[in-house]
């Protein structure tokens, strides 16, 4: 039997990990068409992939270090990190060679 959602628990004063457009622009206080343009400016993320693509979902955590100038970790960057930590930065390179 399926939970209808009035019965949901509420989930309080935080929005969900994953929000759509009109959640998400309620929840910036702004319109659905500004949320869809700062999406194709790059002020928003692109939406997370895996869900169907008439529904499209913005990872609430991407969004909020968009707009706070902090990027995302990705597994990529924290490989580059660590790599970074065995052999130094480039910038560090240049200048034992200098």
């Amino acid at each position: 039997m399926t939970t209808r959602k009035r019965n949901l628990v509420p989930r309080g004063d935080r929005p969900p990990a994953f929000v759509d457009r009109e959640t998400g622009a309620a929840e910036l206080r702004i319109s659905p068409e500004t949320w869809d343009r700062w999406v194709t400016e790059g002020t928003l993320p692109a939406s997370a992939p895996g869900f169907p693509e008439g529904s499209p979902r913005w990872r609430w955590e991407d969004v909020d270090k968009r707009l706070t100038g902090k990027v995302p970790e990705t597994p990529f960057d924290m490989i580059k990190a660590a790599a970074n930590l065995r052999h130094g930065s480039a910038k560090a390179r240049r200048r034992e060679v200098a």
